[in-house]
C-alpha cells in the first residue's frame, strides 16, 4: 500500500507532463487525484491507529534500505501534506487564467514536490529521508523559479536551493555520524544515545533542520520565495517545505534529546526565529511577506517546544504544527485572492476590503484568530498547551521557555492584528475596487476556515489524532489532551495577557506610517556569494577546460602516474622475473621499438600502421602466454581501430603539424610515466594474498543456480553476458561516432607544402570519391 502512494503520484506526474499543455489550468485537478488518494489512506490509518511498513534493499553490502512507515505521526503529517495539497490544486485551477503559459509543467512540478514531501514524511531510514529531503529542495527550486524570465524569481529560487541543498549536505554528514553513533536500520527504532558522535550528529541535524524550516540565520530564503505564485506559497509555507525541518527534529529527538547540545541549540534557533520573524512581520508592507515572516516565527515556536522535549511540550508542538498548517494555508489563499481581485498586495494600497470582500474577510478573521490563539478557534487549545508546557518545566528551562513562548506569542498576536487591520480595515475607508469572485479560489479557503472553526467544536477527535502522533515521539505525551475550556488557570491568564498586549501592540503598529519596506538582512550577501562562486568557477573552467585534448590526456595520465607512488613500497622485487621464453622477449622488444617509432613518424598513415603493429605484437604476447580469448579480442579491436584510422585520415592532412622539441619531450616523458605507473601498479598488486580457488563452488553453483554442467558456458552466459553487452554497446557508440565524423564536411585546411593533396569537398563528388 505504501509503495502505491508514491507510484500513483509518479504516474500522475507522468500523465500531466504529457497532457498538461492541452489541459492547461485543469491539469491541477488531475494532480489533485493522487493527493486525494493519499489523503484517504492517511485518514484511514489515523482513525484506525494502524502502523504499516514497506521496504526494499537498495545496496545490500552497504545496508542501504529504502523503507517507508505509516504510523500515527507520519499519517497526521501526511494528512496535512496531501489534504491541503488537494485544496491547493483546486485553488490553483482558479488562480491561473486560461491563457497562462507553462501551467501544465507547473502542475506536474507541484505534484512532484508533493510526492517528495510525502516520501520524506513516510521515510523510516536515514537514507530514505535524505533522498526525499534533497528531492524537496530540487522541486521547490523549480516551483519558486516558475517564472523563468523573471530575474527576481530566478534569484530567489537559486538562493533557496543553495541554502536548503547546503543544509542537505550538512544533514548527510549528520546522518552518517548518527548511523555510527546509534546503529540501527530504522529511524523509528533508534534508542537514546550520548557521547561525542551523538553530539556532532545533533549539531549537524539541527543545522540542517534550521535551513529547511527557515530558522535564523538561514531564514533569508523564505521571504524571497514569496516571488513564487501564491499556490506555491500556500503549500510550501503551511504544510510542506518549511515543516520538513520540524519533522526532522521530531523524528531525531528520541535519539538525540539527551545530548548536551540538543536543547540549548534548538532553543537558540527557535527563540531567535520567533522574535526576528515576528519583527519582520510587523515591518513589511506586502501582505504575503507579513505571513511569510510570521511563518518563520511560528516555526521557531515549534522548534523550541520540540527541543525541550517534555511530553507536554511535544504534544503542544504537534498540536500547533497541525493547526498552523490549516490556518496558514487559508491565509495565504486569501492574500492570493486579494492579489488577483485587486491587483496588489501592498497594504498601503488596500482599503475597506472588509466590505468589498466580506467572504474573504470572514475566512481571514477566523484563521487569524486561530493564529493568535483566541477561542473558539483550533489554535487556542494548541497555544494553551504550549504555555502549560512551559509552566511544567523547572529551573532555568522554565524561565527560558516562558520568556520565549510568552514574548513570541505577544509578537504573534501583534502582527496578526496588524495584518487584519491594515489589509481589511486600512486605507481611507473607500473600498478598493475588486473584480468578481472566483469560486475555485474561494472554496478551498472557506473549507480551511471551517476546519479551523469546527476543529474547536470537535476537539476530542482532534485530540485522538494528535495524541498518538505525539506519543510516537515521546510516550509521556499519552496523558495530555486539548482542552476546550481550561478554566481560570495560570496558563489561561497568561494567554489572556498575551492577547491583550499583542492586540495593543498590533493596533499601534497598524497606525504607524511606513513608506519603505525593509530589506532582508543577509539576502544580498548570499546572492553576492553565489555570484562570486559562479565567477570563480568560470575562471577556473576557462583555464582547466581549455579544449586541448592532448592537454587533457597529459593531465589525466600524469595524475594517475603520481597516484601509483604509494604502491612502490608494496613491490616484492623477488617476485619479478624475466621472460618465459625467447619469443616473449623478441615481441616485447618489438612493442617497445614500435612505440618509440610512433613518436618519430611524420605521416598520419605511418603512425596508424605503427600503432597497429604495437597492438598485433601484443596479441602475439597473449599467444605465448596461452590466452586465445584475449588474442581474438585484441585482433578484433586492433583491426577496427586501424580501419577507423584509415577511414578518418581521408579528411585530414597527410602529415602531423610540426611541434617543438619541448612539446614532444613532454609527451614522451608523460608516456614513460604512464608506463612506469602501470608497471608499479601491477607489481604492487601482485604482492597481495591470492584468494582460495573458487572452482568447487563454481562447479556446484553451475548446476544448482546456472542450470548447466559446463562451468565455462555458465560463466559466459550468466556472468560475462552483461559485460559483453556493455562492450558491444561501447563499440557501437564508437562506430556511430566514426560514421558521424566521416559524414561531416568541414573546411579542409592543407599544409602550405601540399596545396592539392586533397580534393575539394563539393557536391559534385561521386560516391567512390566520397
Amino acid at each position: 500500500m505504501l509503495w502505491s502512494l508514491l507510484v500513483v503520484h509518479l504516474l500522475g506526474v507522468a500523465v500531466i507532463s504529457v497532457v498538461g499543455t492541452r489541459l492547461a489550468r485543469w491539469s491541477f485537478l488531475v494532480a489533485a487525484l493522487p493527493m486525494a488518494f493519499s489523503t484517504i489512506v492517511a485518514a484511514i490509518a489515523l482513525v484506525d491507529q494502524t502502523t504499516t511498513r514497506a521496504e526494499f534493499t537498495w545496496v545490500g553490502p552497504l545496508d542501504l534500505t529504502i523503507a517507508l512507515r505509516l504510523d500515527a505521526f507520519s499519517s497526521l503529517i501526511a494528512l496535512a501534506v496531501s489534504g491541503i495539497g488537494v485544496l491547493v490544486c483546486v485553488y490553483a485551477a482558479g488562480y491561473f487564467s486560461a491563457s497562462a503559459q507553462g501551467v501544465g509543467r507547473f502542475a506536474a512540478t507541484l505534484l512532484g514536490f508533493s510526492t517528495a514531501m510525502l516520501g520524506l514524511v513516510l521515510a523510516d531510514t536515514v537514507w530514505t529521508m535524505f533522498l526525499f529531503w534533497e528531492l524537496t529542495s530540487i522541486t521547490s527550486f523549480l516551483l519558486v523559479g516558475h517564472q523563468r524570465t523573471d530575474l527576481v524569481a530566478r534569484t530567489a529560487a537559486r538562493r533557496a536551493l543553495v541554502i536548503t541543498a547546503g543544509g542537505g549536505l550538512v544533514l548527510l554528514g549528520g546522518f552518517v555520524v548518527l548511523n555510527d553513533a546509534a546503529p540501527g536500520r530504522y529511524l523509528s527504532d533508534l534508542e537514546p544515545v550520548t557521547g561525542t558522535g551523538a553530539t556532532v550528529a545533533a549539531i549537524l541535524i539541527l543545522i540542517a533542520a534550521a535551513t529547511k524550516s527557515a530558522q535564523v540565520p538561514f531564514h533569508i530564503w523564505l521571504p524571497g520565495a514569496m516571488k513564487a505564485p501564491t499556490p506555491v506559497s500556500a503549500y510550501l509555507h503551511s504544510a510542506t517545505m518549511v515543516k520538513a525541518g520540524v519533522v526532522l527534529v521530531a523524528v531525531a529527538s528520541p535519539a538525540l534529546a539527551q545530548t548536551s547540545v540538543w536543547t540549548p541549540l534548538g532553543v537558540t534557533f527557535g527563540t531567535a526565529s520567533m522574535v526576528w520573524g515576528a519583527i519582520g512581520a510587523l515591518r513589511h508592507l506586502d501582505a504575503k511577506l507579513i505571513l511569510a515572516w510570521g511563518t518563520v516565527s511560528q516555526l521557531g515556536l515549534m522548534i523550541v517546544l520540540l527541543s525541550f522535549g517534555s511530553g507536554k511540550a511535544v504534544f503542544a508542538a504537534v498540536s500547533i504544527l497541525f493547526a498552523h498548517a490549516i490556518f496558514k494555508a487559508a491565509l495565504f489563499m486569501i492574500v492570493g485572492e486579494i492579489d488577483i481581485r485587486t491587483g496588489t498586495r501592498d497594504i498601503r494600497e488596500l482599503s475597506g476590503l472588509y466590505r468589498s470582500m466580506p467572504l474573504a474577510y470572514g475566512v481571514a478573521l477566523v484563521s487569524s484568530l486561530s493564529m493568535a490563539g483566541v477561542p473558539p478557534m483550533l489554535g487556542f487549545p494548541a497555544k494553551e498547551a504550549a504555555v502549560e508546557a512551559a509552566l511544567g518545566l523547572s529551573g532555568g528551562e522554565r524561565t527560558v521557555a516562558l520568556i520565549a513562548i510568552i514574548g513570541g506569542s505577544v509578537l504573534t498576536v501583534a502582527y496578526t492584528a496588524r495584518f487584519i487591520l491594515t489589509v481589511f480595515h486600512g486605507g481611507n475607508g473607500t473600498p478598493t475596487a475588486v473584480t468578481s469572485r472566483r469560486w475555485l479560489m474561494a472554496a478551498p479557503a472557506v473549507f480551511l476556515g471551517a476546519c479551523t472553526l469546527f476543529g474547536f467544536a470537535f476537539l476530542g477527535n482532534i485530540t485522538n489524532w494528535v495524541r498518538p502522533a505525539a506519543v510516537t515521539i515521546n510516550n509521556k505525551a499519552v496523558v495530555y489532551s486539548l482542552i476546550r475550556w481550561p478554566g481560570l488557570t495560570d496558563a489561561f491568564l497568561i494567554s489572556a495577557g498575551i492577547v491583550a498586549a499583542g492586540a495593543a501592540l498590533g493596533w499601534a503598529m497598524s497606525r504607524r506610517a511606513t513608506d519603505t519596506a525593509p530589506r532582508t538582512i543577509g539576502a544580498d550577501t548570499v546572492d553576492m556569494s553565489i555570484d562570486g562562486s559562479i565567477t570563480i568557477a568560470r575562471h577556473i573552467a576557462a583555464r582547466v577546460q581549455h579544449g586541448s585534448l592532448p592537454g587533457y590526456v597529459l593531465t589525466m595520465v600524469a595524475v594517475a602516474a603520481l597516484a601509483t607512488i604509494p604502491f612502490i613500497s608494496a613491490i616484492d622485487f623477488d617476485m619479478i622475473t624475466g621472460a618465459d621464453n625467447a619469443a616473449q622477449m623478441v615481441l616485447a622488444i618489438f612493442v617497445a621499438a614500435s612505440a618509440v617509432a610512433s613518436t618519430q613518424v611524420r605521416t598520419r598513415l605511418g603512425a596508424a600502421l605503427v600503432l597497429g603493429s604495437v597492438g598485433f605484437a601484443i596479441a602475439g604476447l597473449f599467444v605465448t602466454s596461452g590466452a586465445p580469448d584475449l588474442v581474438l579480442t585484441q585482433l578484433l579491436v586492433e583491426t577496427v581501430i586501424v580501419v577507423g584510422f584509415v577511414l578518418g585520415l581521408g579528411r585530414l592532412t597527410t602529415t602531423f603539424p610540426r611541434h617543438g622539441a619541448t612539446w614532444q619531450t613532454t609527451r614522451i616523458g608523460v608516456s614513460l610515466m604512464a608506463a612506469a605507473a602501470v608497471a608499479v601498479g601491477l607489481a604492487g598488486s601482485a604482492r597481495g594474498p591470492v584468494p582460495a580457488s573458487n572452482v568447487e563452488r563454481l562447479s556446484d553453483e553451475a548446476v544448482s543456480e546456472g542450470g548447466g554442467k559446463n562451468v565455462v558456458n555458465v560463466i559466459l552466459t550468466d556472468i560475462r553476458a552483461l559485460d559483453t553487452l556493455g562492450e558491444i554497446v561501447v563499440l557501437a557508440v564508437v562506430a556511430v561516432g566514426v560514421l558521424a565524423l566521416l559524414h561531416r564536411r568541414p573546411e579542409v585546411v592543407l599544409s602550405p607544402d601540399e596545396p592539392s593533396r586533397l580534393p575539394e569537398p563539393t557536391d559534385n563528388l561521386t560516391g567512390a570519391d566520397r
